[in-house]
């Protein structure tokens, strides 16, 4: 590209930057407006959360925080399975850090995880020299393959899901949502969204298509410690839940594990800060929690599974230089 050419890539970036960074205004405009008219409610709700969370069991908030330590060790093994049929002999606590970091720069940026991911790609070249397609095609399987239990506990949860009263116009009555009409539609939405993003990430499908023959051999560990990893997740809400008292049936405790990954891919605040917190709590109050233990409930979560994670993924990325990787990437 010569001088007088114009830089549209830049200029592209520049426009997402600047509509983000609107939204994000937007939304915090509208928080401090809403904070400012509730703030006595708001108070009230502060006090009675505050009740409950004294009574926590420490014990298994600890259970809680170890189980998701366990999930991201899986999900480090679980990679490491994939390169080593590729050909590179890596331990999983050695790619341990790349995970805590790629954690880190989803909570931080609004990237619906695709930041992370960047991250671990360029990670594991400078570290390991692991090459970039070579990095793509693993995370491009991991995924496939967890497909299939994010699949079966999808299923699982708009099968178990009560069903929804949404009124109508006070003539027409009430309509009964089921799973049925759940289910039909969350395919539906999947195969649109499929369609539309085909494209993006054909070229990788491609590549773990050429590479089947390699990868095919870490198909059944894959699968399984992705199931172990969900399989944690659920044990993680569930401790959290027992830690506050709740009792919160499993199939509700599977619901949430599955709109907590719904919500935490969207890529509209960082760590999906918000808008997971919002979503959780409006599924509690569904299942007929107080608005104080969904909030208590929630804020133990994320103190969890984001500040734990936001706290060893941002020691990590200093001590190992990840900041450094992370600035420097394209």
């Amino acid at each position: 590209m010569t001088c007088s050419e114009p830089d549209w890539e830049g200029a592209s970036l520049n426009l997402v930057s600047l509509k983000r960074l609107i939204l994000a205004l937007l939304l915090l405009t509208a928080g401090v407006v809403l904070v400012r008219i509730y703030w006595t409610e708001i108070v009230r709700l502060l006090i009675e959360s505050w009740k409950i969370l004294k009574e926590t069991r420490i014990s298994y908030v600890i259970l809680a925080s170890s189980a998701y330590l366990l999930s991201v060790y899986f999900f480090a093994f679980r990679w490491q399975q994939v390169l080593s049929s590729i050909g590179y002999e890596l331990k999983a606590t050695s790619l341990l850090p790349i995970f805590f970091g790629a954690a880190f720069v989803n909570n931080i940026t609004p990237a619906s995880r695709t930041g992370g991911e960047s991250l671990r790609v360029v990670w594991a070249n400078k570290s390991y020299g692991v090459n970039y397609t070579h990095a793509l095609i693993a995370i491009a399987f991991e995924r496939l393959v967890e497909a299939i239990p994010i699949a079966l506990l999808s299923i699982y949860a708009l099968y178990s899901f009560p069903p929804l009263e949404i009124n109508l116009l006070p003539e027409k009555g009430a309509l009964t949502l089921n799973s049925a009409y759940l289910l039909f539609g969350t395919i539906l939405a999947a195969g649109v969204a499929i369609w539309v993003f085909r494209e993006k990430f054909a070229f990788l499908l491609r590549d773990v298509q050429q590479n089947r023959k390699k990868i095919k051999k870490s198909f059944v560990p894959v699968l399984l410690l992705s199931c172990g990893v969900w399989a944690l997740d659920v044990l993680r809400l569930k401790l959290i839940a027992s830690a506050l008292e709740l009792s919160l049936p499993m199939n509700f405790i599977i619901i949430l594990s599955v709109l907590y990954l719904v919500l935490g891919c969207l890529p509209i605040t960082p760590g999906g800060l918000g808008v997971v917190e919002g979503g959780l709590i409006s599924l509690l109050l569904y299942f007929g929690l107080s608005l104080a233990s969904a909030g208590s409930f929630v804020f133990l979560e994320r103190f969890v599974s984001y500040g734990l994670s936001s706290l060893i993924g941002g020691l990590y990325l200093f001590y190992y230089g990840g900041f450094e990787i992370w600035k420097n990437k394209k």
